[in-house]
């Protein structure tokens, strides 16, 4: 049976849920401290996205993004390894495209390792293209590639 996937804006009281999440999926994990500041600023205004997918109701996956003017730039996306390969971060994306067009953001960047084969193969089948990279930005031979996805 397909699992059920919502998605939500996260709030305050996602905090420990994205921080777990990140400690187990990423490399690079956000601190706290850069959680609970994306968590305070949650208006249109504030220049912060933060939406949530919970699957039956568990939090399994997040995206974090900050914009100005007309470009969005996606800080950090991950799904917790008990939760992949169910669509959840590509729904992420598609929730994210929407919130993008609804305040008239034409561009949504992002970097990724070159050696993350998995977000990589997610970015290209939702629409990205990669526009450069910086070479050994994770470390020596690990590049990061930069992506920009225009709604």
């Amino acid at each position: 049976m397909k699992p059920v996937i919502t998605y939500r804006g996260a709030t305050m009281a996602d905090v420990d849920s994205i921080v777990n999440m990140e400690a187990v999926s990423l490399n690079h994990p956000w601190d706290r401290s850069d959680i609970e500041a994306l968590m305070n600023e949650p208006s249109e205004n504030a220049g912060k996205i933060a939406i949530i997918a919970e699957v039956d109701g568990v939090p399994a996956a997040y995206v974090g993004a900050s914009y100005i003017l007309d470009e969005c730039e996606i800080g950090n996306i991950c799904t917790h390894p008990n939760y992949r390969r169910i669509g959840a971060a590509y729904g992420l994306l598609e929730e994210l495209k929407n919130k993008c067009k609804e305040l008239d953001i034409g561009s949504i960047f992002l970097e990724v390792s070159s050696t993350n084969d998995g977000a990589i193969s997610l970015y290209k089948k939702f629409g990205f293209e990669q526009y450069n990279l910086r070479k050994d930005y994770y470390g020596k031979g690990d590049d990061a590639l930069l992506f920009v996805y225009r709604t």
